[in-house]
């Protein structure tokens, strides 16, 4: 019963109607073709949509298509809760596509009971029960001869000769939407789509656990998913470099992007690392207090006010030499990277050419990235207050641009043997133990071309990590000379305000033991086999 131009205006369920707080549900049931034909998936409509709409959870196909339709294919007693849908107009201009009436009987309201009018050419989107509806449809394409069964689904007297009553909650927001109610907002859908988010999360929360990367794409709460989000949805990183429409938070070793969603956010809470009460812990539940962290954490920072971490992050992904260095890679084999959560298909030599890549630098792993990011913003917040400016974002890039070109970040360069990277053929990156933290002081020490704390680190590396690391003070002290930041000249502020910057330092030791209490809690001694980071997807012949 697939809606068309021959169908009347609007369409009409008997219900039964609730109010949940803001939200009003109606609860009714569709024929299985109606539900299968006019329910919709959000990815089958997000082509054109921005990036904070392109959030529904990834489709398990696979799932949907085997253990959930051989429940309903094998016969017995069958059930499923209600499929949940909202009702999503194609623009702000369609602000009535909905409305409900009483139902009568003997002159006198049946409380609860209601006629639910929809216009049919409102989207009515899952939110949840996706794989439900995505087995819903494969029985109904098996019952209408449109898609045959398997010879063994066959053999295990598999049948689809029986059609169901589908449950189904419509859910609505206030009176957005409804006919009468134009005037309620000039925003309806983008109203919708933030409701939708927030009702999406909590469904699945409560449900099945929600990977972290979706957590981040649908947390309206949180500073750590706020402000990744932002870069992306203002366009400051571009999304077809930043991963963040898999439920992994790592990287193949055939993927064109250059990090992930949970990288970016692993980076804000790093830069914030000082503020967990007011900044990270804390949930910011009204559009009011969300609008004032992102002033306070993204487009400024407290420590960082001359640059920000809305900057602090653009510069990093976007201007450093082995990131600009990806792109242009990507773009002399030919990879166009597509708009998620549509997955990039690769040919075999383009594959090879982005596993070459990758295997040349740690700058191209997550964990490498990791590690120069909290180098670099643990060496923004121990500077003088005075050279916290964007000009020495550009001496941090001069310096950078120095240790890529020497090779300082090959990935089988002896320095990372045993404490960052693995002796083996694939130089796998070892990713549990304290290395990646005393890789991230020793990168520091080079930019600071500090000596404080050097034969520390040394000991601390050999004794905790490994003994086979080859650092020692003459060749940390070769780096200094060669790779430390030469800051910009300034106008150092009078001793009054040099108190302050003082205290700063102070804060800047406190955040040091802050680190090193935090690492000692880190798993030890395990080398991990990252084949979860460098598994290989099935290739496209070229």
């Amino acid at each position: 019963m697939e809606l068309d131009n021959q169908s009347p205006e609007t369409i009409e369920y008997k219900a039964i109607s609730g109010e949940f707080g803001d939200v009003r549900y109606f609860i009714t049931t569709l024929d299985q073709s109606d539900a299968v034909e006019n329910i919709r998936f959000a990815d089958e409509i997000q082509g054109s949509w921005s990036f904070s709409e392109r959030v529904q959870r990834k489709l398990d196909e696979n799932r949907a298509n085997t253990e959930i339709f051989s429940y309903l294919a094998l016969g017995g007693i069958r059930f499923f809760n209600s499929i949940v849908v909202v009702l999503l107009p194609n623009s702000n201009d369609q602000r009535e596509f909905w409305d409900f009436s009483t139902v009568s009987s003997q002159g006198k309201p049946v409380e609860k009971w209601v006629n639910l009018k929809l216009y049919k050419n409102v989207a009515r989107i899952v939110i949840d029960g996706q794989h439900r509806l995505l087995a819903l449809k494969r029985y109904w394409n098996v019952h209408t001869g449109k898609e045959p069964l398997s010879p063994q689904e066959i053999k295990e007297n598999f049948s689809c000769s029986k059609t169901f009553d589908i449950p189904v909650v419509y859910l609505v927001f206030g009176d957005f939407g409804r006919v009468g109610h134009a005037d309620l907002s000039e925003t309806v859908r983008d109203e919708i789509i933030k409701a939708t988010r927030n009702i999406f999360t909590v469904i699945n929360k409560t449900a099945k656990s929600i990977d972290k990367q979706t957590q981040l794409l649908l947390d309206d709460s949180k500073i750590s998913a706020l402000i990744p989000r932002k870069l992306l949805e203002e366009g400051v990183l571009e999304d077809r470099f930043v991963r963040w429409s898999s439920k992994s938070r790592n990287l193949t070793q055939s993927d064109p992007y250059l990090t992930t969603l949970d990288l970016v956010s692993q980076c804000t809470i790093e830069l914030l690392k000082d503020y967990q009460k007011p900044a990270l812990k804390k949930s910011f539940n009204s559009p009011t207090e969300r609008n004032k962290a992102l002033d306070d954490y993204y487009e400024s920072h407290p420590r960082l006010p001359e640059i920000g971490t809305k900057a602090l992050l653009k510069w990093f992904f976007t201007e450093l030499q082995p990131f600009k260095d990806w792109v242009s890679q990507l773009n002399q084999v030919n990879i166009n990277i597509p708009i998620q959560p549509e997955q990039s298909r690769l040919s075999a030599n383009q594959k090879a050419s982005i596993k070459k890549l990758r295997d040349s630098s740690i700058m191209y792993t997550i964990l490498g990235q990791k590690i120069l990011f909290s180098a670099v913003s643990r060496f923004l917040l121990r500077i003088r207050i005075e050279h916290r400016i964007p000009e020495t974002l550009n001496a941090i890039s001069d310096s950078i641009t120095k240790m890529d070109e020497d090779g300082f970040f090959d990935r089988n360069q002896s320095h990372w043997s045993n404490v960052l990277v693995q002796q083996n053929e694939k130089l796998t990156m070892i990713t549990t133990g304290s290395g990646t933290e005393r890789c991230m002081d020793l990168v520091r020490m080079i930019l600071l071309d500090s000596s404080d704390g050097v034969r520390e680190l040394i000991k601390r590396t050999k004794d905790d990590v490994s003994n086979e690391v080859n650092w020692n003070e003459n060749l940390i002290s070769t780096w200094r000379k060669k790779y430390h930041v030469i800051l910009p000249k300034v106008d150092f502020i009078d001793d009054e305000i040099k108190e302050s910057s003082e205290s700063d330092d102070s804060f800047a030791e406190v955040r040091d033991l802050s680190d090193s209490s935090e690492e000692d809690e880190e798993e030890s001694g395990e080398i991990e086999d990252d084949e979860d980071i460098f598994q290989e997807t099935e290739e496209v012949k070229d």
